[in-house]
């Protein structure tokens, strides 16, 4: 009887255990379908619900993503080049002196101050490719926002006034006194120049600022989620080598930017009409605003591709488990960490600037950066100044050269830091060992250049400039603008054809050459000792006299710039993923794209906005010629070389060094830093958050 029931019992038990069992499967069944629904989702290739074709399915891959992402940045690169290789003939169109050139360029950095810890926060919760998306078609806006000062005010007068139409139409109308005045030659006779207002407008600025600002949101999601996201679903050994692939072809874009810019800058701004100078004339502007139509074009598309990539890539994950039943069976994972909420955002924000070795490798960054900033807003003045090459010329020569050796670096120590997997006190030491390579590099830029700048009236010791004498104070040049034109026999270059006293002009196609020029010294030694000029003795010339600057004999030393910085932007490119594995590896992983998003608001508070002010200020500091009109200086025409190159490159020296500094404290703060461990997000905690900041 008791075993009856005892059998009884089990038997209830065991029926009641299987309908326990069979509600929990079909429970799991309910929730591993919500889950499909989800992970089609955030798992697979799309956009939004209604375009998800299976074929797409098989590129939500790491490799996927790194090739789309790397193109991005290529273009990205090509567009941020382009801006910087154009910089120049914007600031001739418009008469912007390089102090508001600095202020323009802010704009960028605005916008990373204002929005980058919430974008990088918010975004890095959220579906990552998806705000990347948004952040690139932003990036296109703004670049559809630069052409808008070219269809709002064309070409110039200026540059309409330097074409083959112009000068047909006004050789018919007016008078030979008339094209006198025009050609800027000697006239007793000379009418007041009129004010030229709208030369000098407000506007094309605010909307080069604007536009700044603008792709500032969309370089701070670039920045703080793209990187963090292949992070995330890939080894952390192979981080470093897919770190280099993704930079090298970010450097890529750099070269395609200098020929764009090159090709776009030797067409005449107004591509309809036939200029009466060449590119190498410095009044020369091209067509600038070409490039920026077919680049945000191509940013627009990208965007698109980048949206269809998943919130996080398919991959297997360890520890998932497995409940089987009649041979099916049911693959659970355990689920991912909840993100936190923007209510713990100060938390988290607390946990970053405790932490020490990710606050000094931030400065460290920014030091450098700051150091490099003039180099990389005014290198196209500093190559057409020190070593007058056109702004086409050096986009073309010195872009690929440079960027070439920087994508070598990336290449190499990123195979060599995957492979080899150097200990962080090799790795950060190396960094220091760059540090101080790049700041003997500056030192050594000081001394190369061509100096010879044999402006007549031009006293580079004291740096003054006296250009009216006996010769041509009757000539009316008082009011001129700056028109250089050589007397090639001796290579002089005089302020105008008006200064030189020439009367006579004749035009073979876009040659313009004067003669019948009274104010020629007879002996040119004179001029090379810098005598005052009313010391000259002055004779008729009836030689060539041409339009533009002489040209100087300096190609040793331009060859000399191109192997220098080559050398020194190779190795500089070496440092850079150690130090991005420093800001991956320094925090807790669920803090990683908040902590790009904190050094990026850092390093442009600090470095992008005051660097190209600052520099800006420096090179305005070393200008003698100033173009003004209406009382309002716009524009440098000339530079006192050695003022402009010892500002310059002493200046980033001495930054530079405090960067230097910082490397050595990071490579002892770094010294124990786990680089190449897998890591398992974690829910943030108090031990977590203790940890974070005790690294």
């Amino acid at each position: 009887m008791v075993k009856g029931k005892l059998d009884s019992s089990i038997t209830l038990e065991d029926e009641d255990f299987e309908l326990k069992q069979d509600l929990l499967f079909k429970k799991f069944q309910l929730v591993l379908s919500e889950n499909k629904k989800d992970d089609h989702r955030n798992n697979g290739c799309g956009l939004g619900s209604f375009f998800r074709p299976k074929w797409l399915q098989k590129f939500a891959t790491p490799r996927s993503f790194m090739t789309v992402f790397g193109l991005l940045g290529t273009v990205q690169a090509m567009a941020f080049v382009y801006f910087i290789a154009t910089l120049t003939t914007m600031e001739r169109r418009f008469g912007i002196p390089s102090r508001t050139t600095g202020l323009m360029l802010s704009g960028n950095e605005m916008s990373q101050i204002m929005l980058s810890l919430f974008l990088s926060y918010a975004g890095g919760q959220r579906n990552r490719p998806l705000w990347l998306a948004w952040g690139v078609a932003f990036s296109a806006f703004s670049c559809f926002i630069l052409l808008i000062p070219h269809i709002m005010y064309g070409p110039g007068d200026k540059a309409i006034s330097l074409t083959k139409e112009y000068a047909d139409h006004h050789a018919i109308n007016q008078t030979s006194l008339d094209i006198k005045e025009k050609m800027g030659m000697c006239s007793k006779e000379r009418p007041e120049v009129e004010c030229e207002e709208g030369d000098y407008s407000a506007v094309p600025p605010l909307l080069v600022f604007f536009s700044q600002f603008i792709l500032g949101i969309g370089t701070t999601l670039s920045h703080s989620l793209g990187q963090p996201y292949i992070d995330d679903n890939t080894k952390k050994t192979n981080t470093p080598m897919l770190l280099g692939l993704t930079l090298a072809l970010r450097t890529i874009g750099p070269a395609l930017g200098f020929v764009i810019g090159y090709l776009c800058l030797s067409i005449y701004v107004d591509p309809s009409k036939t200029p009466l100078i060449d590119k190498n004339d410095s009044r020369w502007i091209g067509a600038w605003w070409m490039g920026w139509l077919f680049l945000g074009t191509i940013m627009l598309l990208f965007s698109f591709l980048i949206a269809m990539f998943p919130k996080a890539l398919p991959k297997t994950k360890p520890g998932a488990k497995q409940i089987q039943d009649n041979g099916k069976s049911l693959e659970l994972e355990h689920p991912e960490p909840t993100p936190p909420s923007m209510k713990e955002f100060p938390a988290a924000l607390k946990r970053l600037l405790k932490n020490k070795l990710l606050v000094v490798n931030i400065f460290s960054g920014i030091f450098y950066i700051l150091g490099s900033s003039g180099y990389i807003t005014y290198l196209n003045k500093y190559i057409e100044v020190q070593f007058e090459k056109s702004a086409a010329d050096s986009n073309l020569v010195m872009g690929p050269l440079v960027l070439s050796a920087m994508v070598l670096g990336f290449l190499v120590s990123g195979f060599v830091i995957s492979k080899y997997k150097p200990t962080p006190k090799y790795l950060l030491g190396w960094n220091v060992v760059v540090g101080i390579a790049f700041v003997l590099g500056e030192l050594a830029l000081t001394f190369v250049s061509c100096d010879r700048t044999n402006l007549v009236g031009y006293n580079p010791y004291n740096r003054s400039i006296d250009i009216i004498n006996s010769c041509n104070v009757e000539c009316g040049c008082e009011n001129l603008k700056f028109s250089p034109v050589c007397l090639v026999e001796s290579s002089l270059t005089f302020y105008s054809a008006c200064h030189a006293g020439c009367h006579t002009s004749h035009k073979e196609g876009k040659n313009q050459t004067y003669g019948d020029c009274t104010c020629i010294p007879q002996d040119s030694v004179s001029v090379a000792n810098l005598q005052a000029p009313d010391s000259y003795q002055y004779s008729t010339y009836q030689g060539i006299m041409k339009e533009g600057h002489c040209p100087s004999p300096c190609g040793s030393a331009f060859l000399t710039l191109l192997i220098l910085s080559s050398f020194m932007h190779l190795l500089g490119s070496s440092g850079k993923i150690g130090n991005i594995l420093v800001n991956y590896r320094a925090v807790d992983p669920i803090d990683k794209s908040f902590a790009q998003g904190f050094a990026l608001l850092l390093v442009s508070l600090l470095a992008f906005i005051p660097g190209p002010i600052v520099f800006g200020a420096l090179i305005d500091a070393a200008c003698i010629i100033w173009d003004s009109s209406c009382g309002k200086r716009g524009n440098c025409w000339f530079y006192d070389k050695h003022a402009f190159r010892k500002n310059l490159n002493l200046t980033a020296a001495a930054i530079t060094s405090i960067g230097v500094i910082l490397d050595g404290v990071v490579c002892y703060l770094g010294r124990d830093l786990k680089l190449y461990e897998e890591e398992e997000p974690q829910p943030v905690t108090q031990k977590s958050e203790k940890n974070g900041s005790a690294r």
